[in-house]
């Protein structure tokens, strides 16, 4: 693989309901050989998963894993411009130490030819600490290493930058400012190689890639291919409702003079129309919007992925209840091109699909997320449970394996009662 721009892993402390450290990590298990040629590829060096499945049950805390990357995320990509500025600090609420202590974030990633190590911890009004760390060779050096507003460590190139960053700014942004290469390549991964794919929405750089003939044709060849009976789309720019409310926003978020525009684009589908006795009449055009929940998605993931091949691949992306509006069959064929020979990207996602357990993934792909009578949320790997190290080198059946609760983090669902708490609500109304 040319570029070499994965996670590595993800570890984060005190963030809403991860009370303790905890880390998401993309390295394959030791010794593990099952599926090594089609869900793994190296880079630098390491080992790596394409593709990660985090299970849990509702309100286990499987979104705030996600939630914890993102947040991170754009705490590097954008600055606070007032010393003043919140950071947007969200710890662990139930127990009165980790309310009033930092949240902490740490993230190890490829880049080009290079390994870095980045973290912070912050509260409400500054940067605690922060450290740059990369691999020259085989040894880990510290590039530059902050407590509070002292710096233990950093390059001559900036010691300048020293007395200029704000106690609640990180150095990597300033760094980054003034051309430093290693804050650069940092900057760069969290922008553009680091993809949180969220809701059903499409963005405008997705509806682009619909004026492309030989994407618009892969993609309506992918959707023919998936059942579903969509035979073109097409842009149309849409009149922009222009509210009081919204233009209000708009400008709260650029200067006096923004526009708001008159139109935006959107996507429509086409379907083939028919009379009464099932002979084709026509075509019919619907906004995407009005086409199911399912559909919706499928146009953001797909498109999501034809953008990272077309973006060099090297892409970590993230999907949050991946199964949502999804029918499994569509769901298995997903996650089955995620771990194919020939996907050079990666996909972490979170999903409520036991039935996945039965494709084609290695034990070491597998996480659960389950919370304790604390409301404490914790991550385990199956990888890590006695036993699943010889299992999975057979085809093992995960999915009843984890309905028998073996590895934990089953829901607790209670029909009866359910049934009596909404009969208990009609008696009261």
């Amino acid at each position: 693989m040319e570029d070499t721009i994965m996670l590595i892993d993800f570890t984060m402390t005190n963030f809403t309901s991860f009370k303790n450290e905890t880390t998401l990590s993309a390295e394959t298990g030791e010794r593990l050989s099952r599926l090594k040629e089609t869900n793994t590829f190296k880079e630098n060096g390491k080992s790596l998963l394409k593709n990660l499945l985090i299970f849990g049950p509702n309100g286990a805390g499987k979104s705030n894993l996600l939630e914890g990357l993102n947040l991170m995320r754009r705490i590097v990509l954008k600055n606070t411009e007032k010393v003043t500025t919140k950071l947007p600090m969200q710890p662990f609420l139930m127990n009165d130490e980790s309310e009033h202590s930092g949240v902490e974030f740490k993230v190890n990633f490829n880049y080009d030819k290079s390994t870095y190590t980045y973290e912070f911890s912050f509260n409400k009004e500054e940067i605690i600490y922060e450290k740059l760390t990369y691999l020259d060779g085989t040894t880990n050096r510290i590039y530059f290493e902050r407590n509070y507003q002292q710096y233990k460590t950093i390059p001559a190139s900036l010691r300048n930058l020293m007395a200029t960053t704000k106690k609640n700014t990180l150095l990597l942004y300033n760094a980054q400012q003034n051309n430093d290469e290693k804050s650069i390549d940092v900057i760069q991964w969290f922008q553009n190689d680091l993809v949180f794919v969220e809701g059903a929405e499409i963005s405008e750089d997705l509806i682009e890639l619909m004026k492309i003939p030989v994407v618009k044709d892969e993609f309506l060849r992918f959707l023919h291919f998936a059942d579903f009976n969509i035979i073109d789309i097409n842009i149309r720019q849409v009149p922009v409702q222009r509210t009081p409310v919204l233009i209000k926003f708009a400008k709260f978020f650029g200067d006096d003079d923004m526009e708001v525009p008159e139109t935006l684009p959107q996507l429509f589908t086409v379907h083939q129309k028919y009379n009464g006795d099932g002979d084709v009449i026509g075509q019919e055009e619907l906004p995407l919007s009005n086409e199911s929940k399912g559909t919706q998605k499928v146009f953001v993931i797909v498109l999501s992925i034809i953008n990272a091949q077309r973006e060099g691949n090297g892409k970590t992306l993230l999907f949050d209840e991946f199964d949502d509006s999804l029918h499994f069959e569509l769901s298995k064929a997903l996650v089955k091109i995620f771990n194919s020979k020939k996907n050079r990207n990666q996909f972490i996602l979170t999903t409520h699909e036991l039935q996945l357990l039965n494709s084609d993934v290695r034990v070491d792909q597998v996480y659960l997320v389950e919370k304790n009578f604390q409301g404490v949320s914790e991550l385990k790997s199956i990888f890590d449970f006695k036993g699943s190290r010889d299992t999975a080198r057979r085809d093992v059946n995960f999915m009843h394996r984890y309905i028998q609760g073996r590895f934990g983090a089953v829901p607790s669902v209670n029909t009866d009662e359910m049934l009596s708490a909404l009969e208990e609500v009609n008696k009261n109304e």
